[in-house]
């Protein structure tokens, strides 16, 4: 038989009801007569799963059934048997794995033993009280480590610590999940459901309330309802109940909602390095303007944003969005290729993809990866005109006055660089649609700028989208990244940058504008650096015409140096074209591109 998904316990039923396959025995623990309940349940359900609640006497589970012919599709590893045409497969969550999971989880935060069993407690038994007592400490104890926990994983009460332990750890791919198994377990409305996901994920009621645009008292007469309908009395409680039902949409593979806002149109482009490696890059067009290559945030993969497509391509450039190593679908470098080496491979990247496409110089827009766009000026000086960097990232170290969970997540990167890729890869998984949605009202709260533009559907798809290959485990890039942030302090002062522009926001809800820009101040002497007051850290969604006229030099002549000021023999931001290219280095890009082709 072939090995199963160690989150999960499976079985196959005939449409008597009769059990073929149960390798847990919790088959064999129901009733005939709700085995064949289980099988009429699939009778009008051909592929999508059905979700069942039913009684055991371990307390209720959620099982998921459907026929086996549509069940093959889940991620489990079902026997190769032949079976009737019938059969019904049959997948629970198992209660045996929850503790390795948030074990694992634990070790990715950094959580001690102790914290690690009281949640584990608080999961199987909903109440801190109870979880105590199932560990055998005092209730102030576990308060205290389930506090402890809380603040060590950016939780802000205890049932997003539950939902995010239970989740974060499923081994599978968690981009079909989704609460649509809980509106028709229990017959909830639109309003109740999104209610329930929205408190099983943290939020306050009032918080809740507003986020749905309901009054307090609807929320609370709502939630209520819930409450009853689940058969739960707390958030703790209703955050068990629907991280089962969404592990069980996440395993079976629940078909995803329509998409309501396709991606911008672009073609991938697909190239060799000279090291073998594939890098991929979207191009926006269209063929007849100038590109401008558009580098992504160190916490996302490549994908330029509709509000910005527009105003580039209105301005004549084409937009080039690639994958960095390890990021999205270009392959990753070789293990040991940190910090120097992988920075070099990202230069190497550009030139080599500039080269098989015949571009010569051009200009740059980066949203904030600094150390990549140093290292692309210092080791490709002739392919770059002109460089715009908004919302830039210093160290991960710096800014005592960083506030709100990202800051404080890169903090602790700088304290434990070594745990980044499993703290990630827990995060992203964790990072559907809604939570996504949810978690940006709270983050955007200090911007107007930022709360606006992920206010806006179309715009915060741009956004999410940008973060799926992280779900599918696809953080190579994102950690080595990281890593390097959190361990190489701040980069070298680097004069003669004038041709870089540097666009801070001035409510960026990570990081105090005028810290940002004192930082970049020393080490960028000659660089031009904007305060943006009225824009926040998703300057690309809010302000695209900035970066448009950062880029071509118009509107507003010299670029002030922060404070309003110009910045005396600044040289004027015009374009460039080949100006200024060494004859030496030009010969050098028309020998790669001819190799390229």
């Amino acid at each position: 038989m072939a090995a199963v998904l160690p989150d999960c316990d499976i079985g196959l039923l005939t449409g008597d009801g009769d059990v073929v396959l149960d390798p847990a025995g919790f088959l064999a623990q129901l009733p005939p007569a709700l085995r064949r309940t289980l099988v009429a349940a699939v009778a009008s359900r051909p592929v999508s799963p059905a979700f069942e609640l039913v009684d055991t006497a371990a307390g209720p589970v959620v099982l998921a059934v459907a026929p086996l012919t549509a069940a093959r599709d889940w991620q489990v590893a079902w026997p190769a048997l032949d079976a009737p045409g019938d059969t019904v497969g049959v997948v629970r969550l198992s209660p045996a794995a929850v503790p390795a999971r948030v074990a694992r989880f634990g070790a990715a935060f950094g959580l001690s033993p102790a914290q690690v069993r009281t949640i584990a407690a608080l999961h199987n038994h909903g109440d801190v009280r109870a979880a105590a007592q199932a560990t055998g400490i005092r209730f102030n104890t576990a308060r205290d480590y389930l506090e402890q926990a809380r603040k060590l994983v950016w939780a802000p009460n205890l049932p997003r610590l539950v939902t995010w332990a239970v989740l974060g750890t499923l081994d599978a791919d968690t981009s079909s999940e989704s609460d649509g198994g809980v509106a028709a377990l229990f017959a909830l409305s639109q309003r109740q459901r999104r209610l329930a996901g929205l408190i099983a994920d943290g939020s306050s009621r009032a918080a809740a309330a507003a986020a749905l645009g309901i009054s307090a008292a609807v929320a609370k007469k709502e939630l209520a309802a819930v409450f009853t309908a689940t058969g739960v009395s707390s958030a703790i409680g209703l955050a068990r109940l629907l991280a089962e039902v969404r592990g069980l949409a996440i395993i079976t593979r629940l078909p995803p909602r329509d998409e309501a806002w396709p991606a911008p149109a672009c073609r991938d482009i697909r190239i060799t390095a000279p090291d073998g490696r594939q890098l991929v890059a979207s191009d926006y067009g269209p063929d007849q303007a100038r590109p401008v290559l558009v580098l992504h945030n160190s916490m996302n993969c490549r994908g330029v944003d509709r509000a910005l497509v527009e105003a580039l391509q209105n301005a004549g450039f084409r937009p080039i969005s690639p994958d960095r190593p390890g990021y999205g679908d270009s392959d990753a470098v070789p293990v040991a290729a940190m910090a120097a080496d992988y920075l070099a491979a990202c230069t190497a990247d550009v030139v080599a993809l500039c080269a098989a496409m015949g571009w010569g110089p051009l200009p740059v827009i980066a949203h904030g990866p600094m150390p990549v766009v140093l290292a692309l000026l210092a080791g490709a000086p002739a392919l770059v005109t002109r460089v715009v960097v908004d919302a830039p990232e210093p160290d991960s170290a710096h800014g005592n006055r960083a506030q709100g969970m990202m800051a404080i997540m890169k903090r602790q990167f700088a304290r434990r660089p070594r745990a980044v890729a499993a703290g990630l890869n827990i995060l992203f998984k964790l990072a559907s649609h809604s939570r996504i949605a949810n978690a940006m009202q709270d983050w955007t709260a200090t911007s107007p700028a930022d709360a606006r533009a992920m206010a806006d559907p179309a715009l915060l798809m741009d956004f999410w989208r940008k973060l799926e290959p992280f779900r599918r485990g696809r953080i190579d890039g994102l950690v080595r990244e990281q890593v390097m942030q959190a361990t190489s302090g701040p980069p070298p002062i680097t004069p003669g940058t004038h041709d870089l522009t540097l666009l801070i926001g001035g409510t960026d809800f990570m990081h105090d504008a005028g810290e940002n820009r004192d930082y970049w101040r020393r080490i960028l002497p000659d660089a031009h650096i904007r305060v943006i007051p009225d824009a926040g850290r998703f300057i690309s969604y809010s302000h695209p015409q900035l970066l448009v006229a950062a880029l071509t030099g118009c509107g507003s002549g010299p670029p002030a140096n922060g404070d309003g000021r110009a910045r005396a023999g600044a040289a004027r931001l015009v374009p460039q074209q080949d100006q200024g290219v060494r004859a030496g280095e030009r010969a050098r890009l028309e020998d790669q591109r001819a190799a390229g082709r």
